[in-house]
């Protein structure tokens, strides 16, 4: 609840972006249209575009986003049960806290795109992964293919699954159907989506060390965040020192197990246990609440440990990301919010780890305080790449009767028109025109010389007005050269 409480917090307030404004879009068009646009560029979103239909018949930022808010309590609660099912309801609870109060999930729980989404799906797939029936691979094969469906990069989760799997005796066989199911349910949206790669994808490059910095930037608010640099800082070097907290006690009381186990082992083949000692350990296994205090209690026979299961999961989805990325560019901070469960977890057993039940509460209290100017800052305009309407609130003030429009390239029309009423008022370009709106990213020399708008535009118009750019959104008025301008 707190989660839910917290991303709705100031959900409405900051203005639909470019990605944003594609996605309502696209849940407004009629099914020709939306095929259409799949049918373009936009497959990978399909399954996407169509939950987010109902909400978007509703109009405004916080019915579009909604799904998002919804998916992050989803995940949160996911969340603190495996860490209660791993290892104790102490570390649960302290997991889902932290993922809660993270800046970069309150990010992505206020937006429309699926990545809040993504995230709740790759929990709820972990969850049933660590189940103990075999009957649960029918629905963890469902999962996967859902997760692909929403975001096929998510499906760099499956590695740090199998590190789960394989540590578990019996249970490759029954993974592998699994996953043979899945990827049959995924094979059309996979055809699909390597035809329009170049569409999707164009923008991203191939990243290097500040591109992975630029991870634990987002992580602590984004780049609006870190104006002020002191607050985000100091919150993620906080985290990182609770998730190394985590690693380690999880560790440590991993062997800890492994040799009481050989310990119990060796006394039974002598004939018997000792009775005194498995009393006592029993009780320095107890916290002040009366719950093992170990992050690695959930650890036995075949049984992974929080640790086992979190530090693949934070830590392989980012790597093969930035490795792959190497070859084929896939890599950006937001196609991987779904590893950052993993980060909760371990973070959560580092706080747990603490021992003591008021230092636990005042060192997550701390981390709460340092997160309050990023999420001041994540509800407003400028975290996000675009304030388009404010953008639309300048065109409406300046535009006038018969103004024409220009989109440059034409799919900016979709990144705009989210906030329509002046748009739809300006006419496409033509000979009567006399004033023409540019709607475009920058324009450079060789952009004039390529495109055959653009030259015309340039040829019988003269930039009148100056530039109003919002992220990569620029418009700009042009008016008619007369025979003194030539």
């Amino acid at each position: 609840m707190l989660s839910l409480v917290l991303v709705l917090w100031g959900i409405g307030t900051p203005s639909f972006w470019r990605d944003e404004s594609v996605s309502v879009m696209a849940a407004t068009m009629s099914f020709d249209e939306l095929w259409r646009l799949l049918d373009d560029i936009d497959a990978v979103h399909a399954l996407y575009y169509l939950l987010l239909r109902p909400f978007a018949a509703f109009g405004g930022e916080f019915a579009v986003r909604l799904p998002s808010a919804l998916a992050v309590a989803g995940a949160t609660f996911g969340i603190a049960a495996i860490g209660r099912k791993l290892a104790t309801p102490q570390v649960g609870l302290l997991a889902g806290l932290v993922y809660a109060v993270l800046p970069m999930i309150s990010r992505y729980g206020q937006e429309a795109r699926s990545y809040a989404l993504v995230s709740a799906v790759a929990v709820a797939a972990t969850w049933v992964l660590l189940g103990e029936r075999r009957s649960r691979y029918a629905g963890y094969g469902l999962l996967v293919a859902l997760l692909g469906w929403f975001h096929l990069y998510a499906l760099l989760l499956l590695p740090a699954h199998a590190v789960v799997v394989l540590r578990r005796r019996g249970e490759t066989v029954p993974w592998l159907a699994s996953l043979a199911g899945a990827g049959v349910l995924l094979a059309p949206l996979a055809v699909i989506a390597s035809g329009q790669r170049e569409e999707q994808l164009f923008w991203l490059k191939v990243p290097g060390i500040p591109e992975l910095g630029q991870l634990g930037v987002d992580i602590a608010g984004g780049d609006a965040a870190w104006a002020s640099p002191l607050l985000p800082a100091l919150f993620l070097a906080l985290l990182i020192a609770l998730v190394l907290v985590g690693i380690w006690h999880g560790t440590r009381s991993r062997r800890r197990g492994v040799l009481t186990a050989q310990g119990h082992r060796e006394d039974a083949g002598a004939g018997g246990h000792r009775e005194g000692a498995g009393a006592a350990g029993h009780r320095e296994d107890l916290t002040a609440g009366g719950h093992r205090e170990d992050a690695g209690a959930g650890e036995g026979p075949g049984r992974p440990s929080l640790v086992g299961v979190a530090v693949p999961w934070a830590v392989l989805p980012v790597v093969l990301s930035l490795l792959i990325s190497q070859i084929h560019p896939v890599y950006s901070p937001r196609y991987v919010l779904f590893a950052v469960p993993g980060l909760a977890l371990l973070a959560g057993a580092g706080l747990a780890a603490l021992r003591r039940t008021p230092a636990t509460w005042a060192v997550l209290a701390v981390l709460v305080a340092f997160s309050v100017s990023a999420h001041l800052a994540v509800r407003g305009p400028a975290n996000r790449p675009d304030d388009l309407r404010t953008l639309a609130a300048e065109l409406s003030a300046q535009e006038r009767p018969g103004d024409a429009v220009l989109y440059v390239p034409e799919r900016f029309r979709l990144f705009v028109v989210v906030y329509g009423e002046p748009y739809r008022r300006l006419s496409a370009l033509g000979p009567g025109s006399d004033r023409v709106w540019l709607v475009s990213r920058r324009i450079r020399g060789p952009e004039w010389e390529e495109d055959p708008r653009l030259k015309e535009l340039k040829r019988d118009f003269r930039k009148a007005g100056q530039t109003r750019i919002s992220g990569a959104v620029r418009i700009t008025l042009y008016t008619r050269r007369i025979p003194s301008d030539a």
